[in-house]
């Protein structure tokens, strides 16, 4: 019985050993498979935030070059243009690129010589700046590193390159605030716990996405180590060797534990001084998940499989949530909360693979929206693009997509099946009473519209659409939108091709010179011509109303001038010498040029250079070249110089009658719009008008255009001086002018 009770006893304790072995076998067990399980989760998250915040940062990197790179281009651009050897003093240098430098961020042009003296395009007077020479050993285009401006209190970066003018070598700066670059950078992670860092290969921090580094020649190695208080042998390893690899140029990915928090950290080498973007982001939450499932799988073994399938739902939500913050951080603008340029363009693909009806891209920018930064600052500007995002979104159809491409520029696709018309105004009476911050802002915007076709499959050609309407608008002061139709595509791509072919066709002297003659109205005797100029190209003449337009929008029409104005130089030399005569030629002088009055001494060397008497040189300008508040200084300048002046196309400006009077006019050309609008059973013509009082002012005037005995007729009845037009002569090469007016003078 003892024995029985002895097993009994001894079978009990053997089930009890039994089972704890099997618990603790179990337990074992689970902490093993617990903890495969947690390596394996947690290596296939830290795989995924290595990709995303590897491409992040790439990204962030690539925006970044191509800032600079455009930056660089236009820095180039100006040095070229300088090199062409038409500035003559560095105002107007300044006067040519001031009105580009907000395109390109720039605040200002710097030009220096060897001594650190010059001046900047906003008007101070440099004096012996530092460390010049590092400007001047430069052979190309240099960006520095931040430094402080000598002129306010903001860190810049400069882009600078040297140049020889009038014999002397200066170089030219470019300046940026550093804060510019903060636009890219600032990309904040996880709830405010990543950012990013600019270095260069020495580990100095130029620039802090954070704004916690305040001071400048701040080491990034020495400051993680110290703000974080890094202990750990493994972690400063990671470090140095980060260092070493950014020394060999090389990049990377790798988490470290700061301050008892993992950190994920990517440096990514930009194009530039051998400068290095660094991202980094907080992983706050996978640490403490996996103590919390250690502690559940030990305590709560009944709910083993509950717990896993529990813990692997959460572990791939909370995957699945920081893989949404990173993409947040790549594809969302941090301002207004829209989509960047990046998201519109993804999302744009699915929007053309819908092949629906009634489809539209929108490009919509702020006018003038420089000027809150220059009357408010920076938290306000941003606070009014917020607003005006949330204005579009309340206001553009439901399943728009809307993006914010840069600054002020707004980008949007939707569908709308009625009238476009009606979108837009209601888009101009949306934003005209904007209002922020208890200021009404009365917003004034400009919108470019392409309406996206069936065969539309690449969305940045569908972008480039909706740019070209946008960029028409610019050039048009009555209007705020524009639709795209293919006539202003052919447009841009004619103005492509002849922008690529303009300096060639100069130097191969495609530009031809003709010559259209000058009639008296008293006794009809050949007085003067006017020189024009035509384009041959391929046997093929390319019209003045093609290419003038867009040369004076390129400044190329300064070059243009300049050639026509010397080829008619050596023709009247010519004619002087074959014919002992020299007609009066008239040559149009661009507004491009009316930026300095010293610009006609170019013309009196060129006369000069071939023994041309300036008096019989005849300069027209236009009446909108008139308008500007300058003219008469430049006018008297001219004057003096000896050369006749016209006004060309007058009547069809803006001017009035009135302005003849304080300047220094020798002759009006009349536009050929008010001879086609004559009514010859009137004596209200406006023509009568201008007539009478340029005879009043006792200035000659000619009426160009005239092509019928009529009009002829009425002309010489209303006292005229002088006809011009296709009655007499169209215009003529060279050598048939010389028989035009051989003819006149026998």
């Amino acid at each position: 019985m003892k024995k029985i009770k002895m097993d009994t006893v001894r079978r009990k304790k053997c089930k009890n050993i039994f089972f704890v072995g099997f618990l603790v076998i179990l337990l074992v067990l689970f902490f093993v498979i617990s903890k495969f399980y947690i390596n394996y989760v947690k290596k296939i998250t830290y795989g995924n935030v290595y990709n995303n915040i590897t491409e992040l940062s790439e990204q962030t990197a690539t925006q970044l070059n191509l800032t600079i790179d455009n930056q660089k281009k236009f820095v180039e651009i100006m040095i070229d243009s300088i090199n062409s050897g038409f500035f003559f003093d560095v105002s107007e240098i300044f006067n040519r690129f001031r009105d580009d430098l907000d395109s390109y961020h720039f605040t200002r042009l710097v030009i220096l010589d060897e001594d650190g003296n010059g001046i900047t395009s906003d008007g101070y007077n440099v004096k012996n700046y530092p460390n010049i020479q590092e400007f001047f050993l430069q052979e190309d285009v240099y960006l520095s590193e931040n430094r402080p401006s000598t002129v306010s209190d903001n860190q810049v970066n400069i882009y600078s390159k040297t140049f020889k003018f009038k014999k002397k070598k200066l170089v030219l700066f470019a300046t940026i605030d550093t804060d510019n670059y903060k636009e890219i950078l600032s990309r904040r992670l996880f709830n405010g716990n990543g950012g990013t860092y600019l270095i260069n290969n020495d580990g100095d921090v130029l620039i802090d996405s954070y704004d916690k580094i305040k001071n400048s020649n701040v080491n990034f190695y020495d400051y993680v180590k110290n703000e974080y208080n890094i202990v750990s042998g493994n972690d400063i390893k990671k470090l140095n060797k980060m260092q070493d690899e950014i020394n060999n140029g090389n990049v990377g990915t790798f988490h470290i534990l700061l301050s008892k928090k993992v950190y994920f950290l990517h440096y990514e080498k930009i194009k530039v001084n051998n400068w290095y973007v660094v991202t980094m982001a907080q992983d706050s939450t996978i640490a403490s998940e996996i103590e919390q499932f250690l502690l559940l799988s030990f305590l709560l073994f009944g709910i083993i499989i509950s717990l896993l399938l529990f813990v692997f739902i959460y572990m791939y939500l909370s995957n699945k949530k920081k893989s949404k913050k990173l993409y947040e951080t790549a594809y969302i603008d941090s301002i207004t909360k829209l989509g960047n340029e990046i998201y519109f363009k993804e999302k744009g693909k699915t929007f053309l693979a819908n092949k629906v009806r009634n489809r539209y891209v929108m490009v919509i920018d702020i006018n003038k929206f420089r000027y809150f930064n220059r009357l408010y600052d920076y938290a306000f500007s941003n606070l009014v693009l917020e607003e005006f995002g949330k204005c579009l979104t309340s206001v553009m159809p439901d399943d728009s997509i809307i993006s914010r491409m840069s600054r002020d520029e707004f980008v949007s696709s939707f569908k709308y099946d009625l009238d476009i018309n009606d979108l837009v105004d209601a888009i101009f009476d949306k934003v005209s009473k904007l209002r922020v911050d208890n200021i009404d802002l009365n917003l004034n915007v400009s919108i470019g519209i392409y309406k996206v076709k069936r065969s539309d499959t690449d969305i940045n050609k569908v972008l480039d659409k909706a740019y070209m309407a946008h960029s028409k608008i610019k050039g048009m002061y009555r209007y705020n939108f524009y639709i795209f139709d293919e006539l202003l595509e052919e447009k841009f791509i004619e103005e492509e091709q002849i922008e690529s072919d303009m300096k060639t066709a100069l130097a191969n002297g495609d530009f031809k010179i003709l010559y259209q003659p000058k009639i008296s109205v008293k006794d009809e005797d050949f007085v003067g011509c006017e020189a024009l100029v035509r384009w041959v190209k391929n046997d093929k003449v390319i019209y003045p109303d093609k290419f003038i337009p867009l040369f004076e929008k390129n400044k190329f029409i300064i070059k243009l001038d300049l050639y026509v104005f010397e080829q008619v130089c050596k023709d009247v030399n010519n004619w002087q010498k074959k014919y002992q005569f020299s007609p009066v030629v008239s040559v149009n002088v661009s507004k491009g040029h009316f930026v300095d009055e010293h610009f006609i001494d170019e013309y009196v060397k060129i006369a000069d250079k071939y023994g041309v008497d300036v008096s019989k040189i005849d300069l027209e300008i236009t009446e909108t070249s008139a308008i500007d508040n300058n003219i008469i200084k430049i006018l008297d300048y001219i004057k003096k110089k000896g050369f006749i002046i016209s006004i060309d196309d007058f009547g069809t400006g803006y001017s009035s009658l009135s302005m003849l009077q304080n300047m220094p006019i020798d002759i009006i050309k009349i536009d050929k719009i008010f001879v086609d609008s004559i009514d010859y059973n009137s004596d209200k013509n406006i023509i009568n008008y201008i007539v009478s009082i340029a005879k009043h002012l006792n200035i000659k005037t000619i009426v160009e255009g005239v092509e019928t005995e009529e009009e002829v007729k009425f002309v010489k009845n209303l006292g005229c001086d002088i006809i011009q037009g296709y009655y007499y002569s169209k215009p003529l090469s060279k050598e048939r002018m010389e028989e035009f007016f051989k003819k006149y003078n026998e």
